[in-house]
């Protein structure tokens, strides 16, 4: 774990670094390359585009993955069990190929490569993430709940709302934090299907090939710090739940 991550926080000092140049020690105390970061129009844009899908892509995995998995919870059909595990494919599934099928896919439909299909690629991923979420939270739900409000006069919808929503709105928030904190680091399946709007990890991966810049320390430092706040905010809400079950 150290020698995995232990370079992250080398990129974050680096990112407060007053000289451009990456040389050790580094001479800390400045915001200057955040700033400077937030002024490079390619950075702002992958930034914004990686913003929309994220935003989006949640959203949609959301709606389809709650009614999913309140189904799955409450129907059995054959091939369930092989179906709730075929969930975690495409996390298992390497990237590449990931991303190539994707690409077949949108060619068949003929569609062009864009911000779209990006969407799409995320949303399949996310998805599943909701549902496995669903899936845990909704085994150790009380059925009896429900039943006792219907015998109390509340409808399906009011049942929802005002009895089974409360008790899964917080694993469904940490779902969706984790879902955005997967969207937006994800660049393997969006380097197939990704038009001309690149996202911020493909802006970042560009300039790689070139060189390593503080500006791409900065933003690296950004991301890096979303995503440990969604992972420690879905660890409370989510994986306790996983850890319990």
């Amino acid at each position: 774990m150290l020698f995995l991550f232990a370079p992250a926080a080398v990129v974050a000092i680096y990112s407060f670094n007053k000289s451009p140049l990456m040389s050790w020690p580094p001479e800390l105390g400045t915001l200057h390359w955040y700033s400077k970061a937030f002024e490079n129009e390619n950075l702002v844009k992958g930034l914004k585009n990686s913003a929309i899908v994220a935003a989006v892509s949640v959203s949609i995995a959301v709606a389809i993955g709650l009614p999913a998995g309140l189904g799955i919870d409450r129907f059995d059909f054959p091939g369930k069990t092989a179906f709730q595990r075929t969930l975690m494919l495409p996390f298992v599934l390497p990237g590449l190929i990931g991303g190539l099928t994707l690409l077949t896919v949108l060619l068949s439909l003929q569609l062009e490569p864009s911000l779209g299909a990006v969407i799409i690629a995320h949303t399949t991923m996310l998805i599943a993430v909701v549902v496995i979420q669903m899936a845990v939270v909704l085994a150790r739900w009380d059925r009896s709940l429900e039943e006792a409000a219907q015998d109390l006069g509340a409808n399906e919808i009011r049942t929802f709302l005002y009895v089974t929503w409360p008790n899964i709105k917080a694993a469904i928030f940490g779902a969706a934090l984790l879902g955005a904190a997967v969207s937006l680091e994800e660049t393997a399946r969006t380097s197939f299907v990704i038009g001309e709007n690149d996202t911020l990890p493909i802006v970042v991966l560009s300039g790689l090939r070139r060189t390593i810049t503080p500006e791409i320390n900065a933003v690296g430092t950004v991301v890096l710090v979303f995503s440990l706040v969604a992972i420690s905010v879905w660890s409370k809400f989510g994986a306790a739940d996983l850890a319990r079950e």
